[in-house]
């Protein structure tokens, strides 16, 4: 598509260029002026069909965008929802939504937004813990679980407040095997070994050792060029 508009405008500017030459050919002033219009008539056309362009794969990906968050909260929520209502999972969310209920009565906040809040905010957190390991969040789970446990604990029957409480911990627990995965593990650290102190003796040892090297070489020299001049001698004496 962008390639047809695109030849489209390239056979438009043509066209008004050889228009344009045939129109004003004996005025070269006009001839310029015209051509600097069809220019700037042509670039207004692409920059009006870019933006058009722009607008309508904005439109389409925004439309997109807003339909998989709407299905992905639908879906969540169904999920939270069936969960909820899991037999199993009963004896913990049944006393907290009753908590709520019983709790909620005199607050500007209505239970069912404090309900939605609390089943919300729990996969947040383990999510949050689990992917992000922030310690901020790991903080946050752990309060959540005090606060879950503590309101089964006191909406629970009487007769059933422990159990009800120990199966709180129990879930809490089995959540945070992942939501605490990677605490012991430490950073691997290289411990480079630092080069052994060396004493003054040492210091004075190696200092006597560069003389004497030193000296070694330049008597090697004055050797050599000792060796060089008495052959030199022994030429000329020949001669």
């Amino acid at each position: 598509m962008l390639v047809d508009v695109a030849d489209w405008i390239v056979d438009r500017y043509r066209s008004l260029q050889e228009w344009a030459k045939d129109r004003f050919a004996e005025d070269p002033r006009e001839a310029e002026i015209a051509k600097f219009s069809v220019i700037a008539v042509c670039a207004a056309a692409v920059a009006l069909i870019t933006v058009t362009l722009l607008w309508l794969v904005i439109a389409v990906l925004g439309a997109i965008v807003q339909g998989m968050a709407g299905g992905l909260v639908t879906g969540l929520t169904w999920a939270l929802e069936r969960v909820a209502d899991w037999h199993l999972t009963e004896v913990v969310t049944t006393p907290v939504h009753a908590y709520i209920t019983a709790h909620a009565a005199g607050l500007p906040t209505g239970a069912a937004a404090i309900w939605s809040a609390w089943t919300v905010t729990g996969p947040f957190l383990w999510l949050l813990c689990w992917l992000a390991r922030s310690w901020g969040a790991r903080l946050a789970w752990v309060l959540y679980g005090a606060g879950t446990v503590a309101m089964v604990y006191s909406a629970s029957p009487a007769s059933g407040r422990m159990l009800a409480a120990g199966i709180a911990v129990l879930y809490w627990g089995v959540l945070s095997v992942f939501a605490f995965r990677g605490i012991n593990r430490r950073p691997t650290v290289h411990v480079h070994p630092a080069p052994a102190p060396t004493t003054a003796l040492e210091d004075l040892r190696a200092h006597i050792d560069e003389q004497f090297a030193e000296v070694r070489t330049r008597l090697t020299s004055m050797e050599a060029a000792a060796k060089d001049e008495l052959a030199a001698r022994r030429a000329d004496l020949d001669r």
